[in-house]
């Protein structure tokens, strides 16, 4: 039987990426939409064919039609809504950054495993073919012991106050670049070296004048022993995407992560490693597994533990920054 899903929060991603990805699977039903502005949550049922619409979330989550729930909204929403969904023992996709805070993604990994549904979090660059080749190369021993990384992400941005993306500068978000873009290549990093083990952070304000830091830089020790450093900045005039693991034989240069050339670097010289083309929907395979496998009866490919690996290294970046001292992860 197909997933019927529940979108959680009608913005822009849930517009342009995760209901038209439902919409697509076939293992999936879009069939309700919730948002606090009613005229938007019905804007999207008849854009995208759905059944209901919702302005009320005890409503939705009551609705014993919906097997699973997208939250795609703010962060500072997401364990609030994932709980609520939890205990109405609807399965659960949420937008990544997990959560605000580690307590809160702790909460959401209890409740729903409390209520016996599923969790995972929208990551859905783990199934990028680019991904997916550097974990089978590392794993294969093709750079040797991996002992460092290297991340480069941002550009400039600045919404105004009165742009509806505001929210993602603002306290409430927790953070800057490093929570809202970081996020995604931190996650990265924890699916090919493992988990986080202690962290250093540096965060300021350089150039722009909104709550959260512009400027926000980690080292961090793996669990294997692997240094990665992190700079995440929103006050650059053009943009960056680098990413590089670096191994006792070799290295493997994704620079830019987005695209689409990976390079396996030995003594002997750079060789270009073939990839399969990415989705034309980069949602689309996270959306297919999450409901294939929940039908199923099966866990998730990734579950919480996994999408909270990427918030305890955010999480102790902050603590240290604040605190001047190495934190545990």
């Amino acid at each position: 039987m197909p997933l019927c899903w529940a979108i959680i929060g009608c913005g822009d991603i849930a517009n342009k990426r995760v209901a038209p990805a439902i919409v697509e699977d076939p293992s999936s039903v879009m069939l309700a939409f919730f948002s606090n502005t009613p005229a938007r949550a019905e804007e999207m049922r008849a854009r995208f064919g759905a059944a209901r619409a919702y302005s009320d979330l005890a409503a939705l989550l009551a609705d014993d039609e919906i097997d699973a729930v997208y939250i795609a909204s703010p962060q500072q929403r997401h364990c609030e809504e994932t709980v609520a969904a939890a205990e109405a023992g609807r399965h659960v996709l949420c937008e990544k950054p997990m959560a605000v805070t580690l307590d809160e993604c702790r909460r959401m990994i209890d409740a729903c495993a409390d209520n016996g549904v599923a969790l995972a979090i929208a990551y859905y660059r783990r199934w990028y073919p680019k991904a997916r080749a550097m974990k089978r190369l590392i794993d294969e021993g093709a750079i040797g012991t991996p002992v460092r990384a290297r991340i480069c992400i941002g550009g400039r941005y600045d919404p105004a106050e009165d742009d509806w993306k505001h929210w993602r500068v603002t306290a409430p978000a927790g953070g800057g670049a490093l929570m809202d873009v970081g996020s995604h290549r931190l996650d990265i990093i924890c699916y090919l070296l493992g988990e986080p083990a202690r962290v250093a952070g540096l965060t300021g304000h350089l150039a722009m004048d909104y709550d959260v830091p512009d400027t926000e830089t980690l080292i961090c020790e793996m669990a294997g022993r692997a240094h990665l450093v992190c700079e995440c900045q929103w006050n650059l005039p053009l943009g960056s995407d680098e990413m590089e693991v670096h191994g006792t034989e070799g290295a493997l240069i994704a620079t830019p992560f987005d695209g689409d050339t990976l390079l396996l670097r030995t003594p002997a010289g750079d060789e270009p490693v073939t990839l399969d083309p990415k989705s034309h929907n980069v949602h689309l395979p996270l959306i297919a597994s999450f409901a294939q496998r929940v039908s199923a009866g099966e866990p998730p490919e990734f579950d919480g533990i996994d999408g909270m690996q990427a918030s305890r290294i955010i999480t102790a970046a902050i603590r240290s920054a604040a605190g001047g001292q190495w934190e545990d992860a």
